[in-house]
């Protein structure tokens, strides 16, 4: 077998697009990396935020701050006070954002005083910048380092970079190099750990408004006003920086729109303490894992029904979205998030391509065989119209046989065309939907009619009816429009119970009654007590349990099986029978005083064949019940009228179960007459497979025969006429139990022993290909088989996959 024939040709193709899309991605790095941080700030939103560390506190300086102590760079003196007042609050850190420059002529004179606060207070970490930072080998390393005035002054004070890499993701290297020095990141130095990392990328995981936080006027009013509320800030890390936008420039986050310098140093700071940094080390590794699922994925998804593979294609969707979530929020792991979800739409866009190309080619074949079915129909009405002109010239026999046998061909070959349109509901027609009772029909309007005028009495009921017809249907509007409704409808099928099981039922039985009475049972009247009991079949029962029921009619009053005890219920009775009850009274089966007693108000149900026009609406109430898509064909709508309905309602509710399950396993939006049973439809029609057998008969299925029958009908495709004789042949040998010949008699219908023997090695080489393949892949399920087997199924006309199926577990078999 060709290497094809184990994996389908559509799957090269998909493992060929999920090759391009992944060179693109990997050539338009910068459009990638756009997609997955877009990607990445939508799975951060999704979920509640986190909150950050408690031991973390910022104090802020913002335009009102500066606005109201001086202009920019307010005075140093200022930062003096606030580190001193940290002191005594006895902070963990105080880490300084805020690059003191000495470029500040202004600020000298206040240089060696917030030195000195700073020696004194011991805790604190200044910010430093470094230049142009590149990486290599492991190592970050600048050009210059550019320290704040005090570390100038006392090279004992503690110092950190404040810069950050704003590429994929923010990045803080955690030591950049000169040639002579090196420098540890602020955060890393305020956070007072080791770790052993090149670098961090910052997990912005909230707003940075989670922190607690103030600005630097709320906290020197709290110092002066309310010293108890900042008593809280013992052993915290507290930042202090920048956080006017016009001064300091901000980046935005999945939460807000400008994050200021100070709050990124707060949230790396928080990062470093709970490890929970972004992890990038996995990013190519997800992309080959991803790019290989795909392409397994691609293989699973052949051939599967398309609402499945939507359906597949949506749960990995919500898979991956959880899966990342997770890697994300729990272990702050990043991944290829765009070598994911931009092959998979590509990849479902593909899938879409093959399927609405493989419904074209379906469409194509129907439509090729419409076209000939139209044609030859044309050509037959021609010939129709000659004879009849020769017939009134002369009335010769065998050309009124001919002209006869002609217009049954048309008439049969019209029904073709029926079955490939579907019916139209007018809006026009009136549909009555009376407790289930579907109908439009004058009949059922009188008997609805007739039940809302007797419900609301107490009075028994008897309703009459073939079996099927709708008797309980009838039974349960009564009790719905009576003045018991609130109370029970109990039903008891008499017909389908022994007598000594039905009085047991009815009537109920106390413990030890007989044999397996381990317990008291409460009877159906009972149970229907001030309700309505429906007994159907009663005229099945016999007449001493007649005897008993027409007591409980008369009285209410009865005993349990086993029981002296005489109880009462009142209880209005609904009958039912599928017989003539006075047919049954007179041969003495049913007692009259009963029939009577039931018979004060005589509902009589139509059977189906007697209200014809109720076919239609209640076939489209089944087919809507079912498959609401769903439509009929007009030669369907047309046979189920000529049809008798001997099992009335429930028989043609049943036909449409079957119908709707075959259309639907044949891919089709519309009921046709193939999905009717065969006692239903016989002989009605000529398919093009008849066409082409007969074809093909003609010919003595020669070896031109095919290319013959090709031209004959109308110069249609020759693969056309070979798939609908090779679907002929499995159908043939699935409804003859792989009988060889039995089944070459029946395609070629005569005994020939030449003819026969032609037909034969055409049906064994069919046979023997499917053999073949079905060996070289022997150990797989048949699902497997049927996805490797897909150009056996390409040019197959629909109707004939199933028989195919069949054939191919034969040999799996």
């Amino acid at each position: 077998m060709k290497l094809t024939g184990k994996f389908p040709k559509s799957f090269f193709i998909k493992t060929l697009v999920l090759l391009v899309v992944f060179f693109f991605l990997l050539i338009f790095s910068g459009a990638s990396d756009s997609f997955n941080k877009t990607t990445q700030n939508f799975l951060t939103k999704l979920g509640n935020e986190s909150e950050p560390d408690s031991n973390i506190v910022i104090i802020y300086i913002n335009g009102n701050d500066i606005s109201a102590i001086g202009p920019w760079p307010i005075k140093r003196s200022y930062y003096a006070l606030l580190i001193n007042s940290l002191k005594e609050f006895e902070v963990k850190t105080t880490g300084l954002e805020v690059f003191l420059s000495a470029r500040f002529v202004t600020q000298s004179v206040y240089e060696n005083l917030l030195t000195n606060v700073i020696e004194q207070a011991g805790n604190v970490v200044l910010g430093s910048t470094a230049g142009s930072i590149n990486y290599n080998n492991g190592i970050y390393y600048t050009d210059s380092l550019s320290y704040p005035t005090p570390k100038l002054l006392n090279d004992e004070i503690r110092t950190g970079h404040l810069n950050f890499l704003n590429e994929d993701g923010i990045i803080i290297p955690l030591e950049v190099k000169t040639l002579t020095e090196k420098e540890k990141a602020f955060s890393l130095v305020l956070a007072g750990n080791e770790i052993h990392e090149d670098l961090i990328e910052l997990n912005i995981f909230s707003s940075w408004q989670k922190f607690r936080k103030y600005s630097l006027l709320e906290y020197f009013d709290l110092l002066q006003n309310n010293k108890d509320s900042l008593l809280y800030l013992k052993n915290k890390i507290v930042i202090i920086g920048i956080s006017d936008p016009q001064l300091a420039s901000p980046v935005s986050s999945a939460f807000d729109e400008q994050v200021p310098g100070v709050a990124l140093h707060a949230f790396a700071v928080d990062n470093i303490l709970n490890g929970r940094w972004f992890c990038n080390n996995y990013y190519s590794l997800s992309s080959i894992l991803f790019l290989i699922f795909l392409i397994v994925f691609s293989f699973f998804v052949q051939k599967k029904p398309v609402e499945k593979i939507i359906a597949i294609y949506i749960f990995l969707i919500i898979l991956f979205l959880l899966i990342s979530i997770i890697y994300l929020k729990v272990f702050y792991i990043k991944l290829a998030y765009v070598h994911f979800i931009i092959p998979l739409s590509i990849l479902f866009i593909t899938e879409l391509v093959f399927y609405t190309r493989e419904r074209q080619e379906l469409l194509l074949g129907t439509i090729a065989e419409t076209k000939a079915l139209k044609s030859i129909l044309k050509n037959k009405e021609n010939q129709l119209e000659k004879l009849q002109k020769e017939l009134d010239v002369t009335e010769d026999v065998k050309l009124i046989e001919k002209i006869k046998s002609l217009k049954d061909n048309i008439g049969r070959m019209k029904k073709v065309e029926e079955d490939e349109t579907a019916v139209e509901v007018g809006s026009e027609i009136k549909t009555e939907n009376f407790f289930g009772m579907v109908y439009k029909s004058k009949v059922m309007a009188n008997i609805t009619d007739l039940i809302k005028r007797t419900a609301p009495e107490d009075a028994n009921i008897l309703i009459l009816g073939e079996s099927g017809t709708g008797k309980e249907l009838a039974a349960r509007a009564i009790h719905s429009l009576s003045k018991r409704k609130d109370k029970n409808f109990v039903a008891v099928n008499c017909g389908a119970l022994s007598d000594s099981l039905l009085e047991s039922e009815l009537f109920g039985h106390v413990k030890g009654a007989f044999t397996g009475a381990v317990s008291d049972k409460e009877g159906r009247f009972e149970v229907a007590d001030n309700g309505t009991i429906f007994l159907d079949e009663v005229a099945e029962t016999s007449e001493n349990f007649q005897v008993k029921l027409l007591r409980i009619l008369q009285s209410g009053e009865f005993e349990k099986v086993g029981s002296s005890k005489t109880q009462r219920v009142n209880v209005r009775v609904v009958a039912a029978t599928n017989k003539k009850p006075e047919e049954a009274v007179a041969e003495k089966k049913f007692r009259e005083d009963l029939y009577y007693r039931l018979n004060v108000i005589k509902i009589e149900l139509p059977p189906l064949r007697e209200r014809k026009d109720d076919i239609e609406i209640l076939a489209e109430h089944f087919v809507r019940k079912e498959s609401p898509e769903l439509k009929i064909s007009v030669s369907v709508l047309k046979t189920l009228r000529e049809y008798n309905w001997k099992g009335n309602v429930r028989e043609l509710e049943s036909v449409i179960k079957r119908a709707v399950i075959f259309a639907k396993s044949s891919g089709r939006k519309l009921l046709q007459l193939s999905d009717l049973p065969k006692e239903i439809v016989r002989e009605t029609t000529i398919d093009f497979e008849d066409l082409v057998l007969e074809s093909l008969r003609n010919k003595k299925f020669s070896h031109s025969s095919v290319t013959e029958t090709a031209k004959e009908l109308g110069k249609v495709n020759r693969t056309l006429v070979a798939e609908n004789f090779r679907g002929v042949a499995f159908k043939t040998l699935v409804e003859n139990n792989y009988d060889m010949n039995a089944s070459v008699r029946k395609i070629s219908d005569t005994d020939d022993p030449e003819l026969n023997e032609r037909v034969k090695n055409k049906v064994e080489t069919f046979l023997l290909n499917i053999e073949n393949d079905v060996k070289d892949l022997s150990g797989n399920d048949f699902e497997t088989v049927k996805l490797n087997f897909s150009s056996k199924y390409k040019n197959l006309p629909q109707r004939f996959h199933i028989y195919l199926d069949e054939v191919i577990k034969h040999f799996l078999r």
